[in-house]
């Protein structure tokens, strides 16, 4: 019965936040490691090392968004077709090298345009597997805006960014997300 009434009582304070139009929590402590917020989105990059293709470390990069506003409506993010632009650079943030140095071929899985309820996060990979791979590279990176083959002595030194960009659609302005976040720098490190 005491169950009963503190899940009753969880209900009522619940009914009344939401009633009362509540603001989402605050974001978690580690709000250095997300972008500034651009209308109502933050972004960031994580690198995953994932099995070894062709004796090359496979880092994976995913786009993490979180909905920080207080609509009701989800925002809708387009992550596929240019919208996102990945870039290997140094500590000060300057473009090392492009990625469009190696053979590229047949189609890759496009994230497509995702939707971010209210007070929610996600996290999508934006790995492009039709590059080519190389044999018994240090490590590599692979994005639909370039692909980059790491040295060991590049280990811990270089970092990705990614920049988000959408254009206002007219038709549909409150929901689909416009404009332009770059993520925090992410150390391009990988285990031994």
């Amino acid at each position: 019965m005491k169950a009963f009434v503190l899940l009753v009582m969880g209900a009522v304070v619940l009914s009344a936040a939401v009633t009362l139009g509540a603001a989402p929590a605050a974001p978690p402590d580690d709000a250095d490691t997300w972008s500034k917020t651009t209308r109502d989105l933050q972004a960031r990059i994580t690198l995953v090392e994932k099995t070894a293709i062709n004796g090359t470390r496979s880092l994976v990069p995913y786009l993490e968004m979180r909905n920080v506003g207080s609509s009701a409506h989800p925002l809708k993010v387009r992550c596929g077709g240019g919208h996102v632009k990945f870039e290997l650079v140094d500590a000060t943030g300057k473009v090392v090298r492009d990625g469009w140095s190696l053979p590229r071929s047949g189609p890759h899985a496009d994230p497509g345009t995702v939707s971010l309820p209210h007070d929610s996060s996600i996290r999508a990979s934006m790995y492009c597997s039709n590059w080519g791979v190389p044999k018994d590279a240090a490590a590599m990176i692979s994005t639909d805006s370039g692909a980059w083959v790491l040295k060991p002595a590049e280990k811990g030194k270089l970092f990705l960014r990614a920049t988000v960009k959408g254009e206002k659609v007219e038709s549909d302005p409150g929901r689909i997300w416009y404009g332009t976040i770059e993520t925090p720098l992410v150390k391009v490190d990988w285990k031994e």
